[in-house]
């Protein structure tokens, strides 16, 4: 019989190329953040990342850090002067050489160690100890004509490259279930340590203003921006790049202006297609209507959702993408493409709209009917109860220790 020991603590060691204090976009980090800031008294976490502020979180030295209060360790490998500038040589690659390279004063033997990309682990591959991986998509998306990931270039090759590493993971979470089903089909012989985790928001930092606040506010903001008082807010939130396709966000949002021009596009992002997406707005003489937002941190995006009229996402794919979610949570309505699991949270007419046809036309005619009214904050608050931070995260802290903590 096993028992786990009252007082058995639980290591944990993330190895990811990321800076927990930094303004990376994307939901890993906010997914390290919030593994962080939740867990657990009975553990002790550590980071091994990248530093964006050298002379605050030098390189090469074990840190003793609070982030919202919560006490980790972090061991950064390596400098990166913007977290969110995709580099020529992929960050990846660097980060995993930087790991080996100070791989001896990394210790992993006596906890569990989390990974959100597999390269990392390399270095880690005959080491002693639990590995958990999380996969944050589906790795059939490498196919995608979209996709920006370098090993796009040569999808059989990853995976090839992933078959020599993944029977080393403990368990493998991935955030989409037919992304579960994927890699247990190729994988029978560990077909169990594969599971589905659903994304998560952190409704402590994600939340709705009440009915005079939000018009308080948004008139604020409306004011401040020189725009006129009765402009519709339409957000989006994300990187710049070809997974997020922004060419159609900014398709869309012409033909709306067709239909409707009283309307303002806040696009919150950088990226590979910066310039390429500036261009296009300037061509469809949309400048004076749509305004690009470097990267904010969590609260200060939080305000923007809470103020604005609907949050548009265009992707190509998705795995469970983040920034719906907190959409969402602060009672935002939400318009998609037919990505990932998004089904699960945005319900037609009751959070948002769906659309299945990734034509701007289509996708113009749900901005324009959501923009109409008839969604209720209260509604989109409702629709993600089931994936709060502290209820999704539960299941993967009480697994961790029985993982760690057996005896």
């Amino acid at each position: 019989m096993r028992v786990i020991s009252k007082f058995h603590r639980v290591r944990v060691t993330i190895v990811h190329p990321v800076d927990p204090f930094g303004t990376k976009i994307g939901g890993i980090s906010t997914f390290i953040k919030n593994f962080i800031r939740y867990a657990p008294e009975d553990f002790d976490v550590s980071v091994v990342g990248v530093s964006v502020c050298e002379a605050e979180r030098k390189v090469g030295v074990w840190h003793e850090l609070y982030l919202q209060g919560r006490e980790f360790k972090f061991f950064p490998v390596m400098q990166v002067e913007d977290e969110n500038k995709r580099p020529k040589i992929p960050l990846t690659l660097k980060f995993t050489l930087s790991v080996l390279k100070h791989e001896p004063r990394i210790h992993l033997e006596d906890g569990i160690a989390e990974f959100h990309r597999i390269e990392p682990s390399i270095p880690f591959r005959r080491r002693r100890g639990k590995k958990v991986l999380f996969v944050h998509g589906h790795m059939g998306d490498l196919f995608n004509v979209h996709s920006e990931i370098k090993w796009s270039k040569a999808p059989y090759l990853y995976f090839h490259f992933e078959r020599g590493l993944m029977g080393q993971f403990s368990r493998v979470y991935v955030v989409r279930r037919d992304g579960v089903e994927f890699y247990r089909d190729k994988y029978p012989f560990m077909a169990d340590r594969f599971h589905f985790l659903p994304t998560w928001v952190d409704e402590e930092t994600f939340y709705p203003y009440d009915t005079d606040t939000r018009k308080a506010k948004r008139k604020e903001f409306i004011e401040e921006q020189g725009y006129d008082p009765g402009d519709k807010l339409i957000l989006f939130v994300g990187r710049l790049e070809g997974q997020k396709d922004p060419l159609l966000l900014i398709d869309s949002f012409r033909h709306l202006h067709r239909l409707e021009e009283k309307i303002r596009l806040l696009v919150v992002g950088t990226g590979l297609l910066s310039e390429k997406v500036r261009r296009r707005v300037e061509e469809y003489g949309l400048s004076d209507r749509v305004k690009f937002i470097s990267p904010l941190p969590q609260l200060r995006l939080a305000h923007l959702m809470r103020i604005s009229h609907v949050l548009l996402l265009t992707s190509a794919f998705e795995g469970m993408p983040r920034s719906v979610l907190e959409a969402l949570a602060c009672g935002l309505p939400v318009v998609t493409t037919d990505v990932g699991e998004v089904r699960r949270v945005v319900r037609d007419g009751f959070s948002g709209l769906v659309c299945q046809d990734r034509s701007p036309e289509a996708i113009a005619r749900a901005l324009s009917e959501v923009l109409r009214g008839g969604i209720r904050a209260e509604d989109c608050v409702s629709s993600i109860r089931d994936y709060e931070a502290r209820k999704v995260l539960e299941g993967v802290y009480n697994f961790y220790r029985r993982l760690g903590g057996e005896i």
